[in-house]
């Protein structure tokens, strides 16, 4: 760790490079505590052996690196995070995206597979899949959960997806699943369009899928009062800034309107010229998610434990059990 100010007691820091504290979830109040405190605080390399880097975690810090690319240089890390594609048209007018060989995660490959940018996700576990469609047939995908028994939402009914879009319907699915009331009143309300568009904004921001990016600092600046020197890496806590009380009242709290009522845009994507490639995909997909699942004459309901992924770098799930309701 460098010796400069900006550190915390391991109790609380040592959690942002131990996968192990995510297997059952964000550490909310971890962060929550860290982002008041020292919002600025050095994390060790994890078990992966990626290098430390000065975690940034509070809304404004993070949003102020993602928009200055010329301060906060995106950086390979030698890990793989899926197939390299690309888009083509199927002669139906619907784009497609095709893969391709495998290579380095450029800010889209967790959501598209494209190569361009940054390394912000996990390995993609199954390359060389169909063509991702940019019209989803979500209501076929449904219609793999039979009516009398329970499914693996992860292994058996999103399989053909990549992991990181995956764990994005996933966690949508599980923001319901824990939030009946507002399940049952979005499906009450699900012809009303802007609606069905904040929520799944707020699935975006609930959940966040990539948990944190990598940056590394091109010359000496400084983030909330801790300096950084050139060369330093800083990790860019996005789960954290989605769930920063100083932005979003009652952070933890999934609320489809949220974002109906003017909240701020979450951080899931970045922005600029540096913002995931993936994010269309991404929310075609999950509103085309949500949608079907909306129009469904029963409910999902869940049928049994699910058990989260090992990972401070990705959010998902290994399985994640749900029947319907009738």
């Amino acid at each position: 760790m460098p010796r400069r100010g900006g550190a915390l007691p391991v109790s609380d820091a040592a959690v942002l490079g131990c996968a192990d504290a995510f297997a059952r979830g964000v550490p909310h109040d971890r962060l929550d505590r860290l982002r008041s405190r020292t919002p600025v605080v050095w994390q060790d390399g994890d078990a992966a052996e990626r290098p430390g880097a000065w975690a940034v975690l509070r809304y404004a810090d993070v949003e102020h690196a993602l928009t200055r690319p010329q301060l906060f240089l995106p950086e390979g890390d030698g890990v793989l995070h899926g197939p390299l594609a690309h888009e083509e048209h199927d002669g139906s007018g619907r784009h497609s995206v095709l893969s391709g060989k495998q290579g380095g995660y450029g800010g889209t490959s967790a959501w598209t597979g494209t190569g361009r940018g940054d390394p912000d996700t996990m390995p993609d576990d199954e390359p060389g899949r169909a063509p991702i469609d940019m019209d989803p047939p979500m209501a076929a995908m449904l219609d793999r959960i039979p009516s009398d028994e329970a499914v693996d939402f992860v292994r058996q009914v999103a399989r053909d997806l990549p992991e990181t879009l995956r764990n994005t319907l996933a966690g949508g699915l599980y923001a319901l699943l824990r939030h009946p009331d507002r399940y049952a009143a979005l499906r009450a309300g699900r012809a009303d369009e802007r609606l069905i568009d904040s929520a799944v904004e707020e699935m975006l921001r609930w959940w966040t899928p990539v948990l944190q990016v990598r940056r590394q600092v091109r010359r000496a600046t400084e983030v909330a009062g801790v300096p950084l020197l050139a060369g330093e890496r800083v990790a860019l806590w996005l789960v954290s800034a989605n769930h920063d009380a100083e932005v979003y009242r009652e952070p933890g709290r999934f609320m489809p309107e949220r974002f109906a009522h003017g909240a701020r845009p979450h951080l899931c994507f970045g922005f600029g010229g540096r913002a995931c490639l993936g994010a269309r995909l991404a929310r075609v997909h999950l509103r085309a998610f949500l949608v079907a699942l909306l129009e469904r004459p029963v409910l999902a309901q869940p049928a049994g434990e699910p058990v989260m992924s090992r990972s401070s770098a990705r959010h998902g799930f290994e399985r994640l059990p749900i029947r319907w309701n009738g």
